[in-house]
């Protein structure tokens, strides 16, 4: 594997917890790394929620609500009352 040397500016306090955690026996360079992974993988959650949100609206946008379609009797976005109505709904074709 092929690797890159990066040089970074530090401030007089990001120095001397440089020299704590030498002292503790970290490596620096695993600390930057562990770093890099940890920025890099909340951004991957982030982009993987922003893109579940772009599929749904996308749903939304191909497939609407018919015309004239009646409101619900609740709220949709209350979960047990969504579970609720839709229980019922499955008793109602079961009888």
């Amino acid at each position: 594997m092929g690797s890159r040397l990066v040089n970074v500016r530090l401030d007089e306090e990001r120095v001397r917890k440089v020299h704590m955690l030498r002292e503790q026996g970290l490596a620096l360079s695993d600390v930057i790394r562990e770093a890099i992974d940890e920025r890099f993988d909340q951004l991957n959650r982030s982009r993987k929620v922003r893109d579940v949100r772009n599929i749904i609206q996308r749903i939304f946008e191909q497939h609407p609500d018919p015309a004239g379609l009646p409101p619900r009797g609740y709220n949709v976005h209350d979960r047990k009352a969504a579970r609720a109505a839709i229980v019922e709904k499955l008793r109602r074709e079961v009888r």
